[in-house]
């Protein structure tokens, strides 16, 4: 009979549902989908950081624990308490069933759910199909989770009321008091006559005051007051031994914290449940954003502009238009390839790729080994780049040469016989120059409030960038007595009139936020490939680069008879080509390394070549100024060198020189001597990161002087196109809210300079929205039209020019044709989640969120220029009834079709790249990103 009563004990659901019960599967739910999620990226990391940075990785979910203590405590009476058990259910419901769905997805599927994709799931109805086919697995994984948390429960709630009962006592005089265990509330159920102290934060005394403590008081206490001298010395070292368990993990975990890398993989193996749900609500394009052929998802989304009433046909040596909706439809097998043109060798020329091999499977190398073979069946034809049909490309070599081009070729012979592209790292447009009463100027005027310290920082101001003003031919505003009696060297360059200098554009847009993606459209003239980090380095450049060009000019050169030094005109159009990257900083940052070999350079000079021994100006004669390298004057002498030797061997050569020192954290070189503050220090503030930036500005226009010093000492000034392009600019905290250029589309991050200069070229200023598409055609059409080219390669730039998607400037520009607009679009650091979209032909500009969860933000450069009230809304169909409301409805009309463009072009260029890796660093694996976005190193300590 006793036996029979032990088993007849009934458990009824108030005994099953305790709150140690509560607590355990709350924390199973979360525990158990973090472990997965880590395990996952166990390879991510070498075992020793995965063991060093687990504490980091494990400090949310050790927070979010501790929130549901607070959770499963909380009481409220009548009518309230009603609404916390709705709430408490609910929150049970939903960890337990993500938690529960997202284990059964990596079960099925080996890879992570996504919960961003969430609403493509419910729009989807195939997609919600296969949700609802692992429905049963996930309700397998729930009892699981279910069956562990019971059995876990009061191990899993008295290991954490332990914990905080030690750390309330060790920092407080109160500690927790033991809840009764289920145990216990079977044995008796009276546990309200027993008066425990049941969850709460009580002294001793305290509980020994409840109801029902059967204690003499008086004895206790007399028993207290012996012990307490002697308890007196060992409590207080016996606390802080307490204090310090708990203070030296917590330390250890926030020093770890503070020196964990920055870079993928690491803040994304801290995510948690119940957080990473936030994604759902989030605007998130799974077709846009994940591994896979995109085919399907490339119809043109404004069709009737493309419709054949609107076609071209070839002419001469245009290529005629004749776009279709869906690129798709026009791709048959073994077709893909364009014919060979009569200007191309039959022999494969580097970075000719679309015209030798386009039929080719795609390069994978982005893709795990275990999805190659499936992802490669999608692009076995390939799509090849075909302006002739390229929906939104606007041509106009059909114009003629700008009229004062065209003039001055009328009246002199101007020569071309060197090329140098310099791009300015984190240049903003408004810095080049610096002007008086700009916004920026008036952002500095601000930390300044008497006349005496107003006037120091004007004059400084007024010598800040004098040598981009020369260049470009824009104003500073500032009065010549204010540049304090600063007279620059002689030279013929710094004495150029006004009406001379070449092109410069006021107005001109990125391609990208992230350096070296803005390098592919400045030297390829292809747009970025709107991923993560450079990945455009390891695969399929869809255009030649400037070095394959002139590789192309050197294959069909039939004799290089040696000239004398300082030639031009037709002496030197029969010369080879020579093509030098040179910076002083490292080229092991996110690829760039291999993206100058994959752009065609024969030869680069960066800092491991100042750092060799065996180079002919080692050592260096300044130290490193930042975490990348040396001050740019540390190559001015093997710069100088490459002009001689050009000279000396009857050359010509395209110099790409890339500037560092304007780059975070802004640290001007000891060299150029003592710093100004331009921003005033207020208190015990630090000093302005903009005066820092300001500050390297300063050394950077200086440097772009020696550089054009030096081009005119070695005597081919007269004969040398430099262009100048800000790789992108820099948003600070007196600009706007969000700083850097991290998925910051603020104008200050996009504007940049852009400038053809040479000295026999007229004076052009052009207010127009163009990027660094332009660069490559505009290069070609000067050298053709200079004759500064033989007749074969002015044969084959004239054809090649035709094949580039930007406009060159030298002709007029059209920023809209039969109702197509030349339309912008700039993919933000780090590349793969928010573009910013806009037009030549309208001032308006659309930040697009593509796969992450941000603001759909509207501003208009002639309304707000330095976009200081953006229109900012978390759907496009809110912000295009704003924009109606506060502009008109064209505007509106504008923001709806610049969506549209944004999604397609997004999947063109993955189209374009035969890219079919996932767009976010998150979703991508260790191996894809190796390198990625770091600076290469041999050891796991150089992280």
């Amino acid at each position: 009979m006793e036996g029979q009563s032990k088993w007849n004990v009934r458990i009824t659901p108030r005994q099953f549902w305790t709150v140690p019960f509560q607590y355990s599967l709350l924390v199973t739910s979360v525990l158990s989908a973090k472990l997965l999620h880590l395990y996952s990226h166990i390879k991510s990391l070498s075992p020793i950081l995965f063991i060093l940075y687990l504490p980091t990785f494990l400090a949310l979910d050790v927070a979010i624990a501790l929130t549901f203590w607070l959770l499963v405590h909380i009481t409220a009476h009548r009518r309230g308490w009603i609404l916390l058990a709705l709430a408490r259910s609910a929150i049970f419901l939903v960890l337990l069933g993500a938690s529960s769905v997202q284990i059964a997805f990596y079960l099925e599927t080996g890879s992570e759910i996504k919960w961003g994709a969430a609403g493509n799931f419910v729009s989807d109805p195939a997609a919600m199909r296969l949700l609802l086919s692992g429905g049963f697995y996930a309700f397998l994984v729930s009892v699981v989770i279910v069956v562990i948390a019971f059995f876990a429960s009061q191990v899993l709630y008295d290991g954490t009321f332990a914990l905080l009962s030690g750390l309330t006592g060790a920092f407080t005089n109160h500690r927790l008091q033991p809840r009764k265990t289920p145990k216990q509330l079977l044995d008796d159920d009276s546990d309200t006559e027993r008066g425990t102290c049941v969850d709460s934060t009580s002294s001793q005394e305290d509980c020994l005051d409840s109801p029902g403590q059967n204690i003499d008081r008086t004895s206790f206490e007399s028993e207290t007051l012996l012990l307490k001298d002697r308890s007196n010395w060992t409590g207080r070292y016996s606390k802080w031994i307490s204090r310090t368990m708990f203070i030296i993990p917590f330390t250890i975990v926030l020093f770890l914290l503070y020196v964990r890398p920055r870079t993928f993989p690491y803040a994304h193996m801290s995510a948690s449940l119940p957080l990473t749900l936030r994604d759902i609500w989030g605007v998130y394009s799974e077709g846009l954003c994940q591994t896979g052929d995109p085919r399907e998802f490339g119809v043109f989304p404004l069709p009737e502009l493309i419709s054949s009433e609107f076609w071209e046909q070839p002419s001469g040596r245009h290529i005629g238009w004749m776009p279709t909706a869906n690129m798709s439809l026009i791709i048959e097998p073994g077709k893909s390839r364009p014919p060979i043109p009569s200007w191309l060798p039959e022999e494969k020329i580097h970075g000719f790729d679309r015209w030798y091999d386009d039929g080719q499977a795609a390069d994978l190398f982005h893709v795990p080994e275990n999805n190659r073979e499936r992802i490669d069946r999608g692009y076995k034809e390939g799509v090849s780049y075909d302006p002739m049909k390229d929906p939104v490309r606007i041509t106009n070599l059909d114009q003629d040469l700008l009229l004062p081009i065209k003039e001055a070729l009328a009246l002199r012979k101007i020569a071309i016989k060197h090329v140098v592209i310099i791009h300015l790292e984190s240049t903003r447009k408004d810095v080049f120059p610096f002007k008086k009463d700009s916004h920026l100027h008036s952002l500095v005027m601000k930390s300044h409030t008497s006349n005496d310290s107003i006037d120091a920082v004007n004059r400084e101001l007024s010598k800040l960038t004098i040598n981009a003003e020369q260049l470009t031919g824009e104003a500073s505003g500032f009065r010549p007595a204010e540049v304090g009696g600063l007279v620059p060297k002689s030279s013929t360059w710094r004495e150029l009139s006004k009406e001379k200098g070449g092109i410069n554009v006021v107005g001109a847009f990125t391609g990208s936020t992230m350096t070296f993606k803005s390098m592919v459209g400045s030297h390829c003239g292809a747009q970025p490939l709107p991923v993560d980090f450079t990945v455009e380095a390891r695969g399929h450049i869809y255009q030649p680069c400037i070095p394959d060009i002139l590789k192309l000019f050197n294959h069909n050169k039939k004799s290089q008879r040696k000239e004398s030094r300082g030639t031009t005109g037709k002496d030197f159009d029969s010369k080879p080509w020579k093509s030098v990257f040179v910076q002083s900083i490292t080229d092991q940052y996110d690829y760039q390394d291999e993206l100058n070999e994959h752009m065609g350079f024969s030869e680069v000079i960066v800092k491991s070549t100042i750092d060799n021994p065996a180079s002919k100006y080692f050592p260096p004669t300044e130290k490193e100024s930042n975490y990348f390298g040396y001050p740019e004057t540390q190559v001015k002498d093997y710069m100088r060198d490459l002009f001689l030797d050009a000279e000396k061997n009857n050359e010509r050569l395209f110099l790409s020189h890339f500037t560092s020192s304007t780059h975070h954290p802004w640290k001007t070189p000891e060299a150029a001597g003592e710093t100004f503050d331009f921003l005033k220090r207020r208190g015990w503030r630090s000093e302005h990161e903009l005066n820092r930036y300001l500050n390297t500005i300063r050394y950077g226009d200086r440097w772009i002087g020696q550089v054009m010093d030096m081009i005119e000492e070695v005597g081919v000034a007269q004969e040398t196109l430099v262009v100048m392009i800000g790789d992108h600019g820099m948003a600070f905290e007196e600009d706007s809210s969000k700083h850097s250029t991290f998925e910051n589309g603020h104008i200050s991050n996009i504007r940049v300079p852009l400038l053809f200069y040479h000295p026999s070229l007229p004076r052009i200023q052009l207010g127009i929205n163009v990027t660094s598409l332009s660069i490559i055609p505009t290069i070609l059409d000067l050298l053709t039209s200079t004759s500064s080219l033989n007749t074969q390669d002015t044969e084959i730039a004239s054809n090649l020019i035709q094949q580039y998607e930007g406009q060159s400037l030298a002709r007029p520009y059209k920023v809209k044709k039969n109702g197509r607009q030349a339309w912008i679009v700039s993919v933000l650091n780090a590349g793969g989640a928010i573009l910013s979209v806009s037009s030549a032909a309208v001032p308006h500009r659309l930040i697009l969120p593509v796969c992450k969860a941000e603001v759909y933000r509207f501003t208009s450069t002639t309304r707000d220029p330095n976009e200081l009230h953006p229109i900012e809304e978390y759907s496009i169909s809110a912000l295009a009834a704003r924009v109606a409301k506060e502009f008109d409805d064209e505007a509106a009309n504008w923001v709806t079709n610049a969506e549209k463009i944004g999604k397609w072009w997004v999947v063109e260029q993955r189209r374009r790249w035969k890219f079919t890796g996932a767009s976010l660093q998150d979703d991508r694996t260790a191996e894809e990103l190796r390198g990625a976005g770091a600076i290469k190193t041999e050891h796991w300590w150089n992280t």
